[in-house]
C-alpha cells in the first residue's frame, strides 16, 4: 500500500467528517428549535465549517491532480481498494429488507469511484446509513492495510458461505 494512498483516504475522510458536522448543525437549526443565541452560534459554526470543507476539498484536489500526473498508480490503487470492497456488497446474497437499497447504493458509489479514477470528480462520499460497515472499515485504512489479503479473506470467510448471514450483518 502506498503511503500516498493512505494520505488520499485520510483527506477524503476529513472532508466527509466536516460535511457531517455541517449537516448536524443544519439539522440542529432546522429541527432543534434553537433560541436566537444558539441559532447565531450554529450559523457561525456552519460558516467556519464551510471554509474548512472548501480548504479540505482544495487540498484533496491538489494532491489528486499531482498524483494523477506523477504517480497514477496511487490513484488507481485507491480506487481499486474501494471498488473491490463495494463489489462484495453488490454480490451479497441477502434477504434483509434493505439489501436491494444497499446494493443500489453500493453500485452508485462504485460509479462515483470510477468517475474519480477517470478524473471526473475529486471526492466520493460514503453513505453512512446503508454502507455503515464499509465506511467503518475504511476508517481503519492505513499503510499496513493489505487490500488483496483483506478482500480474499472476506470472500472466503465463514459468513460469506451460502446459508449464513452476509459478512456485514454483524448484528445478526
Amino acid at each position: 500500500m502506498f503511503s500516498e494512498t493512505v494520505k488520499l483516504e485520510k483527506l477524503r475522510q476529513k472532508v466527509e467528517d466536516l460535511n457531517k458536522q455541517s449537516g448536524d448543525r443544519s439539522d440542529y437549526i432546522d429541527y432543534g428549535k434553537p433560541n436566537p443565541a444558539q441559532l447565531r452560534e450554529a450559523q457561525e459554526t456552519m460558516k467556519k465549517l464551510d471554509v474548512e470543507i472548501k480548504a479540505g476539498q482544495a487540498e484533496l484536489k491538489q494532491l489528486l491532480d499531482t498524483l494523477r500526473k506523477q504517480q497514477p498508480q496511487v490513484v488507481e490503487e485507491w480506487v481499486k481498494y474501494h471498488v473491490s470492497l463495494l463489489e462484495m456488497f453488490v454480490a451479497e446474497k441477502s434477504t434483509d429488507k434493505n439489501a436491494g437499497t444497499r446494493k443500489y447504493v453500493a453500485k452508485e458509489t462504485i460509479d462515483e469511484w470510477n468517475k474519480l479514477g477517470s478524473g471526473e470528480v475529486d471526492y466520493v462520499n460514503i453513505n453512512g446509513h446503508f454502507l455503515k460497515d464499509y465506511k467503518n472499515h475504511v476508517r481503519s485504512f492505513n499503510e499496513n492495510s493489505q487490500m488483496g489479503e483483506f478482500i480474499k479473506a472476506m470472500k472466503t470467510s465463514n459468513s460469506a458461505k451460502p446459508g449464513n448471514k452476509a459478512w456485514w450483518q454483524f448484528w445478526k
